[in-house]
């Protein structure tokens, strides 16, 4: 296998801690410290100025059926924006501290916040219809099954907490004692349905659908920022704070790659996000403020 750096976005004014892939059209959306959404087009220059928050944005959620963006921001807020129009319609109170991460399954919405608590919210307009609070501690990280009627969440309290979805609401079945520190990242292997979890131990954890350890990798050398599947689920990336992207194979956990900045054109700071846009290219962003375009081959 080997992997390249292709292209480099920029113009971000302070660190990225969020971004997105348009479902449809395949753009790529970037937000960080400075408030700005910028929409790139793979592989070109300039990005398109989408929005300016007042606060830093963490978090970004579009599904394939609109044309609006959710950004989660540093004050808890969700901001839901017009792509087309490139307004903001609506800015929800969504969270009393940051609002960390997005996610969607049917009509439901899931935002995961600084106060520990799991909101959801049908997703047609936008009322509150639950806030769960599993914890004092924050809920930094979700992720949903492929079934979508499971899903985990990580929290700043070291544990992993699983809950079931029935009849739009969320019944909390399972947790446990995951890291010795915070839980900053989750994935659910779409092939195995095993989920992944990482976190400020650096340590990259296994677990089969019975929640029991498969395997606990030293990963990297500092937190581990975020994990994502290949769409076919053949391949995985982690990121982290020591600077590098990581590719895996999700079968095994076999590392195969290592993209870091003595090797090749990479960051220079923490790494907080990846996304994938196909089964052989990914994107990544950190505090550098730069985003990364790779090419696997």
């Amino acid at each position: 296998m080997k992997i390249e750096s292709v292209f480099r976005y920029q113009g971000h004014k302070d660190a990225l801690f969020a971004l997105g892939v348009h479902p449809q059209t395949g753009h790529i959306w970037s937000g960080g410290g400075d408030g700005f959404i910028v929409e790139w087009i793979p592989m070109q220059t300039d990005g398109q100025l989408i929005s300016k928050l007042p606060r830093p944005v963490y978090s970004f959620h579009s599904d394939s059926q609109t044309k609006q963006l959710l950004a989660g921001t540093a004050s808890g807020n969700l901001h839901l924006i017009d792509l087309i129009e490139k307004k903001e319609l609506r800015n929800i109170e969504g969270h009393t501290l940051g609002l960390f991460d997005i996610k969607q399954t049917g009509d439901l919405l899931l935002t995961a916040g600084g106060d520990g608590r799991i909101n959801t919210w049908d997703i047609t307009n936008f009322s509150l219809l639950q806030s769960w609070a599993a914890s004092d501690k924050a809920c930094r990280v979700m992720a949903i099954n492929k079934e979508g009627n499971l899903f985990a969440a990580g929290y700043s309290d070291n544990f992993i907490r699983l809950f079931k979805i029935e009849s739009g609401r969320l019944l909390q079945i399972h947790e446990w004692e995951a890291h010795t520190n915070s839980v900053f990242a989750l994935a659910f292997n779409p092939i195995t349905g095993e989920l992944w979890s990482g976190g400020r131990d650096a340590m990259l954890k296994v677990w089969n659908t019975n929640y029991e350890l498969l395997a606990d990798i030293p990963a990297h050398n500092y937190h581990i920022n975020a994990i994502s599947f290949s769409p076919d689920g053949a391949l995985a990336a982690t990121v982290s704070m020591d600077k590098t992207l990581k590719i895996w194979e999700s079968k095994s956990q076999k590392l195969l790659k290592v993209a870091d900045r003595f090797k090749m054109d990479a960051h220079t700071n923490s790494v907080n996000k990846v996304v994938w846009l196909n089964n052989e290219e990914l994107v990544s962003a950190g505090d550098d403020r730069l985003l990364f375009h790779w090419k696997i081959s």
